[in-house]
């Protein structure tokens, strides 16, 4: 194989795991928020979550293997050029950290659950953005700034879907509970 075909090849393989972790991170927060409306979980939604956790830890060390196949590439062609002036990498190792430590707090019940949906959904579709664009012409810092910003856009929009779900979930239970006591 030449190259080309490798650098293509690994190209195919980060989007492929990035795009899969990505699908089920939006499967789980699609889901999560209709549980959020519906008020309760039950024993075969609580297994399909787990089955789609599960996927997803398995597309996270895929997606770890893709940035390793990516960065011995790079460092083969550029050598250490790669890993001194690339904000792009940098992002996404910072991205990829929040990712993981969000994902271990939330398994370990540390951070709400109206924080951790924001970074685990906001951080993977940021991680996409950056594996898919991968030249950007910017720094670190603007990046870093870019990133947050948009963790805050993906969190009022969550919040805002929880409030609007939750209050057609209340209004339901308050009538059925008009209606039983008549």
């Amino acid at each position: 194989m030449t190259e080309l075909e490798l650098f293509y090849l690994s190209q195919l393989f980060r989007t492929y795991t990035v795009g899969l972790c990505l699908g089920v991170s939006t499967l789980v927060l699609t889901f999560y928020y209709f549980v959020v409306a519906k008020g309760h979980t039950e024993p075969a939604e609580k297994r399909l979550l787990h089955v789609a956790y599960n996927v997803l830890r398995i597309g996270m060390v895929l997606v770890v293997c893709s940035e390793i196949t990516t960065l011995m590439y790079n460092y083969h062609v550029h050598n250490f050029i790669y890993w001194t002036d690339n904000p792009e990498l940098l992002i996404r190792v910072t991205i990829f950290s929040v990712i993981v430590i969000n994902a271990l707090l939330m398994q370990y019940h540390k951070i709400s659950m109206w924080l951790g949906p924001v970074f685990a959904g906001g951080s993977w579709y940021a991680y996409f953005f950056f594996a898919v664009w991968i030249e950007t012409e910017s720094t670190y810092s603007a990046l870093l700034i870019g990133y947050l910003g948009w963790l805050g856009v993906f969190g009022l929009f969550l919040a805002l879907l929880r409030t609007l779900l939750t209050r057609n979930s209340i209004r339901s239970d308050n009538a059925q509970l008009q209606t039983a006591g008549a």
